[in-house]
């Protein structure tokens, strides 16, 4: 493993203590959950058997995917991410087989899955062509890739004022330093080249160059309403005005 992504794997092994104490990377309420079920049922397809979530973090999409009956392999640079993952996967009493690998470089036989999905992972990513292709590789003929990313953070004054009380909130509430981040590659010393987001026309222009089929890019209005709705007010305030997408492709027969 190069010095790029030893960085990238101690900085997601330290942030694995905090990381579900941020509204973002969990669920608030019933009705957020059914929405995210309903999505990637509909993205999926019922016909799908076996699932790969990459980055798969603490285990948002994996337990959700298990919950809904799908085989479901997740995968993470982070062993720590993993440790947390399976835990929680216990306590819902769901079966997932949790392993630590690069979603660069797969550790899987062509044509193991027949779905593929993960979130806000290509903007951590060095190489995002190269892990569309190994993405690709790794997905059945047919097989359907369905992940989450945001667009770019919006920087007007208004918004960069947010972002810094923001900040200050995280660092009360969640107990670590958010200016040390992979958003910030020059202080950690990490070139990222989707960091802090990225315009949908690029990721669909990537993923029809790798060869993917009937690549679509749909902006997740329902269940950024959803999660808005129960932030605390705080969050609400300081929250970014940026777009998640949900980007959805299919490997061709």
């Amino acid at each position: 493993m190069n010095d790029t992504k030893n960085k990238i794997k101690e900085y997601w092994n330290e942030r694995s203590s905090t990381f579900d104490l941020s509204p973002g990377h969990v669920i608030i309420n019933r009705n957020e959950g059914a929405a995210w079920k309903s999505l990637l049922q509909e993205k999926i397809g019922l016909n799908a058997k076996k699932v790969i979530d990459i980055g798969a973090g603490t285990g948002f999409l994996s337990i959700m995917l298990a919950e809904m009956g799908y085989e479901v392999v997740g995968l993470d640079l982070s062993e720590e991410m993993m440790e947390r993952a399976k835990k929680k996967a216990m306590v819902r009493g769901v079966k997932v087989e949790f392993k630590q690998g690069d979603a660069e470089n797969l550790p899987f036989e062509t044509g193991s899955f027949d779905a593929l999905v993960n979130r806000a992972v290509l903007w951590t990513l060095p190489n995002p062509k190269k892990a569309i292709a190994e993405w690709r590789r790794v997905l059945k003929p047919g097989g359907k890739l369905c992940f989450f990313l945001h667009e770019p953070h919006p920087d007007g004054v208004s918004d960069r004022a947010r972002r810094y009380f923001g900040n200050i909130f995280i660092l009360v509430t969640e107990r670590r330093n958010p200016w040390n981040s992979l958003y910030d590659g020059n202080k950690l010393g990490v070139d990222l080249p989707f960091r802090g987001g990225v315009e949908p026309s690029v990721i669909t222009k990537l993923l029809e160059d790798s060869g993917l089929k009937n690549v679509s890019a749909e902006p997740m209005m329902k269940i950024a309403r959803l999660k808005r709705n129960n932030l605390p007010l705080f969050n609400k305030i300081t929250a970014s005005k940026h777009v998640q997408y949900c980007y959805t492709a299919v490997n061709p027969k």
